[in-house]
């Protein structure tokens, strides 16, 4: 199974490192499931790293954190395609999602893969999201 890790999940992981999030983390990892993230949550980790006053060691942690992943995934066709039916659904029922938010959960969808988060208020009018919610 490919498991996807939300933005506001990472953060909290980089921030608390809670030890049963990073065990469980690591026990899937371990029993062969792709713990990955999207290129769109690498792109907004690296962002926020680099709002900080330690810009380096912000952007070494976040960099650390993703050499324990099993990939970041790039964005593709299937990804974009997965976007625009979310949010073209979302506009015909007078819904605004948060752009970043409705790209990971594309991504996530386009690749069959669990979304993990932390909050699932982002991504609950999103159909057919496989999503699980966890406390950071």
């Amino acid at each position: 199974m490919i498991i996807m890790l939300s933005s506001d999940l990472c953060r909290g992981v980089l921030r608390d490192q809670p030890p049963e999030l990073l065990s469980r983390l690591q026990h899937w990892s371990v029993n062969g499931d792709e713990v990955v993230i999207s290129a769109i949550t690498y792109a907004e980790l690296i962002a926020g790293a680099l709002l900080t006053q330690s810009r380096s060691e912000h952007v070494a942690l976040v960099q650390e954190f993703c050499e324990r992943l099993e990939d970041i995934v790039p964005w593709n066709r299937a990804a974009v395609d997965s976007y625009t039916a979310i949010q073209l659904q979302a506009m015909h029922q007078g819904q605004s999602l948060n752009m970043n938010d409705a790209m990971v959960a594309a991504h996530a969808l386009s690749l069959k893969a669990r979304l993990l988060a932390h909050k699932s208020k982002a991504f609950a009018a999103i159909p057919g999201l496989d999503l699980e919610t966890l406390p950071v």
